[in-house]
């Protein structure tokens, strides 16, 4: 199939369907004109972005709704990919690819390319509780891995500022997942399927149903889903480094190495090799690497570990709503989930001495030479080392709407708990016991220091030997951590959408008040906080807060055509033994129709992120970075080839408990189209503003000023120097300049510092056809394009066009299209979906690096991607359906920069934009026992 000609047919269908809409326009409204003296008041519905219960559904900010009949037909996984594939979704995002982060069994979004933060996902109108775990090892963030399909109703995502209505964290946007209030009968839906190119293998199977008495409807739903990992091995793309882009890189994994300090070259291992051939499923062999020499290493090895994890999970949801009387309701509704996932990062790896400072060199005595020793493990001497946590979940509310007496005033009152337990589990090598075994295998007794270097007497040929399980889990441990989070609130809410009239209509109004309560609590375990496990940092803190809020808004008529929204609220939130903000914040919206076809908008909008609990509680995250010492290269050289230069610096980040808020400006403008049911056509344009962004202070700037206070370029007594220096914890002099004050450990903490600016055009349309016997068909098209992203890290710095190759510092896609062709004739139904993804910047543009000869920082070109579903109903109670996700199995974009030059392994593309899944297949079938849903 042609890539472009399906686009382009897409395109031409659905310009084609809009035109025709102006030639019937005058049919229709003559035809809706007969019928209005027969018209009824439409039902008042609430929206996505508004409390005032209202007739129409577009409003004067634009919102993107998904049904659980998109999700099926548009052939999705889950709530995580519906959400990832939406166009106003550019930004790359960790997922379970990065099988190394700190959130590889959670999944989340980026709408408009800003922070997942910055997105508020919420579930029926109501907060979710926050995983457990830090993303990226700094923020709080929504997991979406946890929210069953089954029990989707819709999908409602509301671009640019919303905290005057839902307060903090609506800056990029708000995600109301909606669940399912009302079924007759029960529907059972049975899916299996996999990936064309193996792995991936799963099922699922969901029990729907519901049942309405006179006063009480009851809800339900099952869901039991199972999925097999996919790992790099089995994509013919990732599986070796003969995949790198750079022929000159394309030399196996140093799975045994012996490298000499003073001349940079390998140890030739020679017939040494032979002891460990078995390895990594026989692919260990003696390599090359230039420059550096003669090695054992495995092309293989990076193909361990996992693509796609391994996951099991189990939901059960239950809603209710009973009738107290003529204006009363009891409403309950709980959901409650527990998910098991699995992934592995790759092989665990030893090299001498790892905590005393010496980067792994010892002192040679019997050749009176500086080395270092790297053995990676393979999964024949350390068995499974799958990273494994078990989730549970739970949403719940409780409440009373109704009617006050004979009034227009509508109430609601509720009480809504969410919760979030993770408990991990990874088999880890630990410091002390690995290098214990390492001496008896070959190193023997320490025979003292050498300028600050461990002494040995190495058998070097018994260095080349592999290991057993049995010996690889004696000086290993379990590291094991059970963090939850929490959050609660009782709401009181208000509305009269008749509140007085004025000449052009009601005025309605909404008034909330909320009370709230979090909890955090992330515990590190003491044996990585005190350095017992290999290479290993992790993320901690705990911390309580609670929050207050009150708001109203106003839809006000001003003319029979113009209506205006108004909206403010106030917030407050107090850090439990830490700092305290509150922040008001406030929406002005006009809704313009001149016909009743037409809708012409416009919003102004500002919101705030309240400091986050990660940032403020947080009891010290531990990382590695690679990282230039300036002080070490000025001081000790030589310049230039610095040997202080790239180093692996651990730093670690502190609380800082007195972050204020961070702040954003929006505004928006665009147009409804809508001539009948049948079409409709939109555009918006965004432009977002965010000021105070939190960020950590930089690494590399520390230590940069730390250099030019030490040398006298800065006041030693400036507050520049003073934080710095504080900052840096450094070794004692030593007559060895590779040793002498090297850097031990660099303390950061997060403030309120960055500005960061997006905009764009968002546009969408659709249109329906009736065309007899050859069925009815819809096309639709959803577009997003980003026109300005740009950042400021430091006031005073120059601005960064995050959208320019030379300045990059993410990716993010440009733009984003959707596409659909539905088909539905009697039994049969059909539907292609194509998504094209916009330009990113390659490799080298986002780490400002030289990558592979003949390369330069650019843009990696536009990935696309279709899916189809075919579905036939068997009976008027049954049907079976086909789905194929990425019909054409297309492979992540070629970027001939990311070779893995930096120390990054295969896959050698972005894990964080694209993914390497490949082709994927679902049959299904459907049963239903009288439900009417």
């Amino acid at each position: 199939m042609d890539r472009k000609l399906l686009a382009t047919a897409i395109c031409a269908a659905l310009a084609w369907s809009l035109a025709a809409t102006a030639v019937r326009a005058q049919e229709v409204a003559s035809t809706e004109a007969k019928a209005d003296d027969d018209a009824t008041e439409l039902d008042r519905v609430l929206v996505t972005g508004s409390r005032i219960p209202r007739a129409q559904l577009e409003t004067a900010s634009p919102v993107i709704t998904i049904t659980a009949e998109d999700i099926q037909r548009q052939g999705f996984r889950n709530v995580s990919d519906v959400l990832r594939a939406q166009p106003l979704a550019t930004g790359a995002v960790q997922d379970n690819q990065y099988a190394g982060s700190f959130t590889s069994n959670a999944t989340t979004i980026s709408l408009l390319g800003l922070s997942p933060s910055f997105t508020l996902i919420l579930m029926d109108g109501r907060p979710l509780a926050d995983y457990p775990l830090l993303y990226n090892g700094q923020s709080n963030f929504t997991d979406l891995t946890s929210i069953p399909t089954a029990m989707v109703e819709r999908i409602e995502i509301l671009p640019g500022n919303q905290s005057s209505i839902y307060g903090s964290a609506a800056i990029a946007g708000v995600v109301n997942i909606i669940l399912k209030k009302r079924l007759d009968g029960m529907q059972l839906d049975a899916r299996v399927g996999g990936y064309s190119d193996g792995g991936g293998d799963n099922e699922r199977l969901q029990l729907t149903g519901g049942k309405a008495w006179d006063n009480l409807d009851i809800t339900y739903g099952l869901q039991y889903s199972h999925q097999d990992p996919i790992y790099m091995r089995q994509r013919d793309f990732t599986d070796t480094t003969d995949d790198n882009p750079n022929p000159g890189l394309r030399y196996g994994s140093r799975t045994f190495i012996i490298l000499n300090g003073f001349t940079g070259q390998y140890d030739d291992p020679g017939a040494g090799c032979d002891n460990v051939a078995a390895n990594f499923d026989g692919t260990t062999q003696r390599d090359f690497r230039p420059g550096r020499g003669f090695f054992c290493g495995s092309r293989a090895q990076p193909g361990y570990a996992t693509l796609l994890n391994e996951e099991k999970g189990i939901s059960a949801y239950f809603n209710s709503n009973y009738r107290m009387g003529d204006n009363a309701n009891f409403y309950a509704s709980v959901l409650y989930g527990k998910n098991e996932a699995k992934n592995d990062s790759g092989s665990r790896f030893w090299i001498p001495n790892y905590n005393d400072g010496t980067d792994g060199y010892i002192w040679n005595q019997t050749e009176q030479t500086l080395e270092t020793y790297q053995h990676i493990f393979s999964p024949e001497e350390q068995g499974i080392t799958n990273f494994t946590t078990d989730s549970t979940s739970y949403n719940i509310a409780l409440g009373v709407n109704g009617t006050i007496a004979d009034s227009n005033w509508d109430y609601d009152v509720y009480y809504s708990r969410s919760g979030y337990e993770v408990k991990s589990d990874q088999l880890w090598p630990l410091v002390d016991e690995m290098d214990a075994f390492f001496q008896e295998q070959f190193l023997g007794p320490q025979l003292g220091t050498y300028y600050g270097y461990p002494v040995y007497e190495p058998n070097k040929p018994a260095f080349y030997q592999s290991i057993t399980p049995e010996q690889f889990r004696a000086f290993s441990g379990n590291l094991r951590n059970t963090s939850s989070t929490w959050t609660h609130n009782f709401n009181v809410q208000l509305t009269n959408p008749d509140l007085f009239q004025l000449p052009a209509g009601s005025v309605g109004v909404a008034g909330v008040f909320q009370l709230g309560y979090q909890h955090w609590d992330n515990p590190v375990d003491p044996g990585v906080s005190g350095d017992d496990y290999f290479g290993l940092s992790g993320t901690s803190g705990s911390g309580n807060r609670a929050n207050r809020a009150v708001g109203v808004e106003f839809s006000i008529p001003l003319l029979k055509s113009l209506t205006a929204s108004v909206s403010g609220r106030y917030d407050s939130y107090k850090n439990i033994r830490a700092g305290s903000d509150a922040k008001a914040t406030y929406k002005l919206g006009l809704e313009f129709r001149p016909i009743d076809s037409l809708l012409l908008r416009a919003n102004y909008a500002t919101a705030f992120r309240a400091p986050d609990m990660g940032y403020v509680f947080t009891g010290g995250n531990g990382f590695f970075s690679s990282q230039t010492d300036y002080y070490k290269c000025e001081t000790y050289g030589p310049n230039p080839d610095c040997p202080f230069e790239g180093l692996s610096l651990e730093g670690v980040q502190v609380a800082n408990p007195d972050l204020k808020s961070i702040t954003a400006k929006s505004y928006g403008f665009g147009f409804v189209w809508s001539p009948s049911d049948r079409y409709e056509l939109r555009a918006d344009y965004y432009n977002v503003r965010i000021e105070d962004e939190v960020l950590p202070q930089s690494f590399s700037r520390t230590l940069f000023d730390e250099n030019e206070c030490r040398q006298g370029r800065l006041d030693i007594n400036s507050p520049t120097c003073v934080d710095a220096l504080s900052r840096i914890q450094r070794g004692p002099l030593n007559a060895n300049p590779l040793l002498s004050e090297s850097v031990q450990l660099v303390t950061i903490k997060a403030i309120n510092i960055a500005e960061e600016q997006i905009s764009g055009i968002t546009a969408g349309g659709s249109a329906r056809f009736d065309w007899g016997r050859w069925g009815e068909f819809g096309f639709g098209l959803d577009y997003n394009l980003t026109l300005d992203h740009t950042t400021v890290t430091f006031p005073g710095d120059p601005e960064t066009d995050l959208l320019s190759p030379q300045q990059a510092l993410s990716a993010e896609f440009k733009s984003v299209l959707t596409g659909d062709i539905s088909w539905q004739k009697g039994d049969w139904s059909a539907n292609v979906h194509g998504i094209r993804y916009g330009s990113t910047p390659n490799y080298a543009a986002q780490f400002g690096v030289d990558t592979t000869p003949g390369t330069s920082q650019g843009r990696v070109g536009p990935h696309m991607l279709y899916n189809m579903s075919v579905s036939y109903d068997l009976t008027e109670k049954s049907a079976l359906s086909l789905t194929v996700n990425n019909v054409l199995n297309t492979k992540p974009p070629f970027d001939p920069t990311y070779d893995g030059s930096q120390g990054f392994a295969p896959p050698f593309y972005n894990i964080f934009a694209y993914n390497g899944y490949g082709r994927a297949f679902w049959v299904q079938y459907r049963i239903d026992f009288g439900t009417n849903n």
